[in-house]
């Protein structure tokens, strides 16, 4: 009995370009189950935000209909806001539906970031590792299933970008992060990883078009439903206005360092420039020097960009630091030695969280800001190690050491 249930469990299933054995499949399924069961105990947790903005808007679209979309209720991205008026029509809990669509592309997200380890390590152990990470990442389901937040959903269009481009797919690429920005402003915390991947040749000035064209599909039938064009168009920029009370919401960023809620309007201002200083000099730098970027590169570099943008610019929230979470992961499945990135990543992020969820303290945020601030300098030197090749001289001298 024993040799066959061992001969049982060693029985091979080819899905794809990936050959699994039975023991694969039963730990992708076991995780699975674990992630759904977690999620699933948090269905009934109602957070002010939800109560505050998603009850309501819902209710707007159940009185109004389709051409609720027409009034000004609402400051998010519209095609955020189609999901609601889909949620409105839905014979079910609409927290409920809500939830389970995030939790939907949590899925989608971990198989996604399966696929893109697998493209950059042709490992199947390490792709079922970046699945099964998915499934229990705290931030992940403290976003989706506890705070009914929707980040995971431009998330999960970044790292669809990410695979694409890959794949040596870039319009393809390009869609996904164009519908991206659709959804969220905060794409653009690794915008500058595709201004450089352009001037690796990697990209083309016609790709970032589909930025422009996915945007306006996007708002369309907002447009079409009455609201005004303008208005639509710089949803973004009203944004940015909502929340001039403090200069960090609670996000571990420099802000957290000298004072959030002192010269508001002028650090506000300077903030900006100072990011986009920081941002030209480092890109103008990766642009200029010579050396391959590797898929391995790409991710630490994403992973970097999503850290220090947050870190500089005013306003961030609790969960912006959500991208960069993902990226940590990511590089670190590529790059076993930095599995601390994320350890210590998520764990800024969850106290974050719950600082904001709980309403008690959850950690002295600006030491947390100075730990975020090593982990951006220790990415960054890095990232220098690689462009210089450093790095690779370091491993050619530990080859031949060992050799």
């Amino acid at each position: 009995m024993d040799n066959f249930l061992r001969g049982f469990m060693d029985k091979e299933f080819k899905i794809g370009q990936i050959t699994f054995d039975l023991l694969d499949l039963l730990l992708m399924a076991g995780m699975s189950v674990s992630g759904l069961l977690i999620r699933f105990v948090f269905r009934t947790v109602v957070t002010d935000d939800w109560t505050i903005f998603w009850e309501p808007w819902i209710e707007k679209f159940s009185q109004g209909g389709f051409h609720a979309l027409a009034l000004d209720f609402y400051d998010y991205a519209p095609p955020f806001m189609y999901i609601l008026y889909f949620i409105s029509k839905l014979p079910m809990n609409a927290m409920t539906a809500y939830k389970g669509i995030c939790c939907i592309f949590d899925f989608i997200a971990a198989v996604t970031a399966a696929g893109i380890i697998y493209d950059c390590t042709r490992s199947k152990i390490r792709a079922m590792g970046v699945y099964s990470i998915f499934m229990i990442m705290p931030t992940m389901i403290a976003n989706s299933a506890l705070w009914a937040q929707c980040d995971i959903i431009y998330t999960t269009l970044v790292l669809l970008s990410i695979l694409f481009l890959f794949k040596n797919k870039p319009n393809l690429s390009l869609i996904c992060y164009g519908i991206a920005f659709a959804f969220k402003l905060q794409t653009l915390f690794i915008f500058p990883l595709f201004i450089i991947l352009w001037a690796k040749n990697k990209l083309k000035l016609k790709h970032f078009l589909w930025i422009v064209v996915m945007y306006f599909v996007a708002i369309l039938p907002a447009w079409l439903a009455g609201r005004p064009l303008i208005e639509l168009i710089n949803i973004y920029v009203e944004q940015g206005t909502q929340d001039a009370y403090s200069l960090s919401l609670k996000w571990s960023n420099i802000y957290q360092l000298y004072g959030s809620t002192f010269f508001i309007q002028e650090y506000e201002k300077a903030g900006i420039w100072l990011i986009l200083g920081i941002l030209m000099l480092i890109m103008f730098f990766m642009a200029y020097r010579k050396y391959e970027l590797n898929k391995e590169l790409i991710l630490l570099v994403g992973f970097f960009f999503a850290m220090l943008t947050a870190y500089f610019l005013p306003h961030m929230h609790e969960r912006y630091g959500f991208l960069a979470d993902i990226f940590a992961i990511l590089y670190a499945f590529t790059t076993i030695k930095r599995f601390y990135y994320p350890l210590v990543h998520i764990m800024l992020s969850f106290s974050a969280y719950m600082e904001y969820l709980s309403k008690t303290f959850a950690g002295p945020i600006p030491y947390y800001a100075l730990v975020e601030l090593a982990l951006i300098v220790l990415a960054g030197l890095e990232i220098y190690s690689y462009i210089t090749g450093e790095r690779d001289k370091r491993i050619m001298k530990r080859e031949a050491v060992n050799g």
